[in-house]
């Protein structure tokens, strides 16, 4: 202790923790504090990191898996490299960067032509249609879909 008091972790007195609802200022003080007492512990610490990053990692896979099917393969995928930055610096700046090239490319689609987000909006449309017919035609319909109601040509009868 010094002459001022304890001292308070890094963040303790950051901006976004003086703003926000009560709840939230409440639960950010008591995650830094758990994490000071975490902190006082190496080898706790150091279960805790390898956790987050199995957590993380496990996320991500799922996230690769996800991918190529419709839904959001993406957002999981960021989502598990959100996990992973909370403790590891190398995915702290991942992150940064997905964030910085999503931003860029958000800016570009509303500054160019309508049409350049109608097309994009199409060939998301015919992705995903895509993607859904090919897992049908691996794993077949339905047993509760009608045989009348769908095409020949789509080759799922």
């Amino acid at each position: 202790m010094n002459e001022k008091g304890p001292q308070r972790p890094e963040g303790w007195l950051s901006r976004s923790h003086k703003q926000g609802r009560p709840w939230f200022r409440r639960t950010r003080l008591a995650y830094l504090r758990w994490r000071v007492q975490l902190d006082a512990r190496p080898r706790t610490a150091q279960a805790y990191r390898i956790t987050i990053g199995v957590l993380g990692s496990l996320i991500i896979v799922l996230g690769l898996i996800l991918v190529p099917l419709p839904g959001p393969g993406w957002l999981i995928v960021l989502t598990g490299v959100a996990v992973i930055a909370s403790e590891f610096e190398f995915a702290r700046r991942l992150l940064r960067f997905a964030r910085a090239k999503l931003r860029a490319w958000t800016h570009w689609v509303a500054a160019s032509h309508w049409t350049v987000g109608t097309g994009l909006a199409l060939i998301t449309c015919a992705c995903v249609v895509g993607a859904v017919w090919l897992v049908l035609l691996g794993i077949g319909l339905p047993t509760w879909v009608p045989r009348d109601w769908v095409p020949a040509w789509t080759g799922l009868r």
